[in-house]
């Protein structure tokens, strides 16, 4: 069987929680936790229900159809379902459509609409939009149907960023890492690229992971230029991080490394994370 944030995923293009939005986390975490409570007897049928967000994953089971819940694929109940969803307020929906619409999925295919649903969706606050667009006027979303404007880009990829999806923070470290459509500014991008390795859906060395953060501390990108934090980092990164360890322990005292491991234990215990495995995880 697999998982809703699976089935969710097939619709995306790759906190503060707004009151137009259903389920805020990028990654689709709580999606996947209320999608895993739900019985054959919470699926929404008909428009009008009292929740929404039973009724928003109701019809993305609809959408392709769902073996647990032995729910068959229904294009019809899928889109009317989100409709309602999306006129009742709730921006995910509005999203999801966009993405429908721009792929011809179960509706037929509108550029149009799908730019409007997904411009909507943004301005009620919803991070997956907000990165979407800002990806899209960079040039490098999907949704191929704006023309390109980094000021735009950079707006829309900040709103996602300052509400915490690290996917969009580690965007803009890059871009003005590299200076794409505005100056060159080391220090703004070692201000995102750090936003980026806290954000809650970055964590285990992903896009905006600590890898990236360890290496902006060895060769001192927008920061001083620092092999304690450097080792801390690249440790935090589990195995993904030991050939980085080694190479620059070469070049540090021995009470450097230790002081090093003890802050990477420090964070640890202090956020209840066991590093093991290359991976980052809630300990036991």
């Amino acid at each position: 069987m697999k998982k809703i944030a699976f089935i969710f995923a097939l619709f995306v293009f790759s906190s503060i929680a707004s009151a137009d939005v259903l389920f805020q986390d990028p990654e689709g975490f709580e999606l996947d936790k209320k999608y895993r409570s739900m019985e054959s007897s919470d699926i929404v049928r008909d428009e009008g229900a009292e929740d929404k967000e039973l009724e928003y994953i109701s019809a993305l089971l609809y959408l392709k159809g769902d073996e647990r819940l032995r729910v068959e694929k229904d294009c019809k109940t899928a889109v009317s379902l989100l409709n309602d969803v999306w006129n009742n307020g709730g921006a995910d929906a509005g999203y999801t459509l966009s993405t429908m619409y721009y792929k011809g999925e179960c509706v037929d295919k509108d550029s149009g609409e799908a730019k409007r649903l997904l411009v909507e969706s943004a301005k009620k606050g919803y991070l997956l939009a907000q990165r979407e667009l800002g990806r899209s006027y960079w040039g490098r979303g999907q949704l191929d149907a704006f023309p390109k404007n980094m000021e735009k880009a950079i707006f829309w990829l900040k709103r996602a960023g300052e509400s915490g999806d690290g996917v969009s923070s580690a965007n803009l470290s890059y871009i003005y890492l590299k200076g794409l459509g505005v100056k060159k500014d080391a220090e703004k991008s070692f201000a995102w690229r750090k936003r980026a390795a806290f954000s809650s859906d970055s964590y285990g060395g992903g896009i905006g992971g600590f890898l990236p953060l360890a290496e902006y501390y060895e060769k001192g990108i927008g920061t001083n230029l620092d092999l304690v934090q450097a080792y801390k980092y690249y440790d935090l990164s589990g195995s993904a991080g030991v050939k980085d360890k080694q190479r620059i322990a070469k070049e540090m005292t021995q009470e450097q490394i230790d002081e090093a491991l003890r802050q990477s234990k420090e964070w640890q215990k202090e956020h209840n994370i066991k590093i093991g495995g290359g991976s980052i995880r809630q300990a036991n």
